[in-house]
């Protein structure tokens, strides 16, 4: 069948070029990061900062003028396990950005447990939450190379199932979706490290929405309000510091 191509509406300014512009507004003091692999987003911050990934391959100057980087060759699962990022950063997270395994259930987890450790005014960014393209979304990166995609070697995973949930389900965070390129990115403010509803509710979060199809993924985009990069009013991120 087919693929979609939603390509035009996710042709904003790049996800690290905006995501440098974030760090340049908000002046974080603590800076989280799930799936650092080549670096080329970790380096942004200035700040003390936590890395989590299974398996880095930086081949860049990651630590900069960074006061501490920390990084932890593991999976975002056994890093919650077995760390305490605030107690390791000696204050909550100001800046997180996840980026991790692209599989719902594992950006699901990886909000709840990041969420716990950030306060009320930090800020947590997704990245792929506008896969302009269908096969891309499939839970087998195999598909990366499906015959019909219109966008080869490209996987993002399902993870654009969280703008949904957390839609139904924290209808009080604040997300702003938008049209970075080239798989978006969604900001999400008014935290509560203090409420429980995701994960109280995992799983009927899974088996909801883990096996929503094509159909559903096109009536995302029917729904979804996307911000451009170019109309986006970072003047309301506070600085940190």
């Amino acid at each position: 069948m087919r693929d979609v191509d939603f390509r035009e509406r996710v042709s904003g300014k790049s996800y690290i070029s905006l995501l440098e512009d974030i760090h340049k507004k908000t002046k974080p003091t603590t800076y989280f990061e799930i799936g650092v692999q080549f670096g080329d987003t970790i380096k942004l911050a200035e700040c003390a900062t936590i890395g989590v990934d299974p398996r880095f391959r930086c081949e860049t100057n990651i630590i900069g003028g960074k006061p501490i980087c920390q990084l932890f060759q593991q999976t975002s699962d056994a890093f919650f396990e077995q760390h305490n990022p605030s107690a390791i950063l000696g204050r909550p997270i100001d800046l997180a950005f996840l980026d991790g395994m692209h599989l719902f259930e594992f950006l699901l987890r990886d909000f709840i447990n990041t969420e716990k450790h950030c306060a009320p005014e930090s800020v947590i960014a997704l990245h792929d939450c506008l896969p302009p393209g269908f096969y891309m979304t499939s839970r087998d990166m195999a598909d990366a190379n499906h015959p019909h995609s219109a966008f080869p070697g490209w996987w993002t995973g399902d993870v654009w199932k969280m703008v949904p949930t957390l839609q139904k389900y924290r209808p009080e965070l604040s997300l702003t979706i938008i049209d970075s390129a080239p798989t978006g990115l969604v900001l999400i403010t008014d935290l509560n490290p203090a409420n429980n509803t995701l994960s109280e509710n995992y799983g009927k979060i899974i088996a909801d929405f883990q096996a929503m199809d094509r159909d559903e993924f096109t009536g995302y985009w029917s729904r979804v309000q996307v911000t451009s990069t170019a109309l986006l009013n970072l003047t309301e991120l506070r600085p940190f510091n």
